[in-house]
């Protein structure tokens, strides 16, 4: 490691060989934390290259616990990096509409570090156990085509990284672009926000270097980690092998623009309820086109949707024919079935 932090201290660039060494020696304890975050904190101010980056996250993948469901097709995951605005975790509400459309889903994700309420705490909020073993969230993917796959239980290097980054006080790499990106299901289709306009096109590099199939790299020009109905929404698409930038609006899909507040979030019982209330068509406002739009995006990605236009129309008659409230109770009962079952 101290080779490996001299290195970063001249500026040089680190290869495969260096960066497997670094994760898969935090994951077996042979460094200590002051040297952990020291690499944390030379990558970050010498700035990571795009090789770097992908080269962290191809040996987060091999030394995470990973799953294999039998499956038609390729699977698909919505997250974000955490942003300074908290919506209604629109990403999770996202997930669940797009499973009742038929994408299999594989969400990735953990409990707050940015906001009140992250995938993890709305999820359990909503009576859908989060904490599953490997071999139970394969089964569910298989069974009824999603499942949570709660980081901590995936990924011990993030967790042996989390201590000292947090303590550092700053937000590096491994969680702002790393963990969307080293889904343990492997998925090759999202969409992904990200919280800084400048994380767009370097974590669009990084998804098509590692070999994402179709992807949505998105930042809401206000701030968001999501399609926005804020403002203008910076898009990143990774499709056919090659990145496509763009910008959308909400009226080009004939959404208003609304304010912050329109769409803010809170606790992770506050969000559940958004949530039931959007799948039960109680909530008809702003709330309610914003999952319209980021579903679209999921729909489009997954090949359910030939265009963001489309996919609007689609997850619009998911929501109004009450598919996606009867996808919730079915991943709600089977997910506490076979929690039970293995337990």
């Amino acid at each position: 490691m101290k080779n490996i932090l001299r290195k970063l201290s001249q500026n040089a660039e680190l290869n495969q060989g260096e960066i497997d060494e670094v994760v898969f020696g935090i994951k077996e304890d042979r460094f200590p934390t002051t040297q952990v975050a020291g690499f944390l904190m030379g990558l970050l101010m010498k700035g990571p290259t795009t090789a770097e980056i992908a080269s962290i996250a191809r040996a987060m993948r091999r030394a995470c616990v990973a799953i294999k469901p039998k499956v038609n097709g390729e699977l698909t995951d919505t997250c974000g990096t955490g942003g300074g605005l908290t919506t209604f975790n629109v990403s999770t509400a996202n997930s669940l509409l797009s499973a009742a459309a038929g994408v299999k889903i594989a969400k990735h994700g953990s409990r707050s570090i940015s906001s009140s309420s992250g995938s993890a705490d709305v999820l359990e909020a909503l009576g859908i156990p989060v904490e599953l073993e490997p071999e139970q969230a394969e089964r569910l993917i298989e069974e009824v085509g999603y499942s949570f796959l709660y980081a901590p239980r995936f990924h011990p290097v993030m967790m042996k990284v989390f201590g000292p980054e947090h303590e550092l006080g700053i937000k590096t790499i491994f969680f702002t672009v790393i963990g969307p990106v080293i889904n343990p299901a492997d998925a090759r289709r999202h969409v992904l926000g990200v919280y800084q306009p400048q994380l767009v096109e370097q974590v669009a590099e990084v998804g098509l270097e590692i070999g994402l199939t179709h992807a949505m790299v998105v930042h809401g020009l206000d701030g968001l980690d999501e399609i926005a109905l804020v403002g203008e929404t910076k898009i990143a698409e990774i499709k056919d092998g090659r990145i496509e930038y763009y910008t959308i609006a909400p009226e080009d899909f004939g959404f208003k623009r609304c304010t912050i507040d329109e769409i803010r979030g809170g606790s992770p019982e506050y969000n559940a309820q958004v949530i039931l209330d959007l799948f039960t068509g109680k909530e008809t406002g702003p709330k309610r086109d914003m999952l319209l739009l980021n579903a679209a995006a999921t729909l489009v990605v997954a090949d359910k949707a030939g265009s963001l236009a489309e996919g609007v129309a689609l997850a619009r008659e998911v929501l109004d024919s009450g598919q996606a409230l009867a996808k919730l109770h079915e991943i709600q009962s089977k997910t506490r079935a076979l929690r039970g079952e293995l337990h």
